[in-house]
C-alpha cells in the first residue's frame, strides 16, 4: 500500500511530526510505500480566482 503523511507542525521536532514519524517506521516495517508532505514548509499560495 502507498500511504502519503501530511505533516503540517510548524514545529520540526513537535509531537505530531515525532508520532507521524513513528507511523511510518512501522508502516514501512511491515512492507508499505510512505511519502511524506510537509505542508508548514511548503510553497503554497492560494488559488485568486477568476471572478469570471
Amino acid at each position: 500500500m502507498y500511504i502519503l503523511m501530511i505533516e503540517s507542525s510548524p514545529h520540526k521536532r513537535g509531537s505530531p511530526n515525532l508520532l507521524a514519524e513513528r507511523f511510518m517506521e512501522g508502516a514501512k516495517v511491515a512492507g508499505h510505500l510512505v511519502d511524506v508532505f510537509d505542508a508548514a514548509r511548503a510553497n503554497l499560495h492560494p488559488c485568486l480566482g477568476w471572478d469570471a
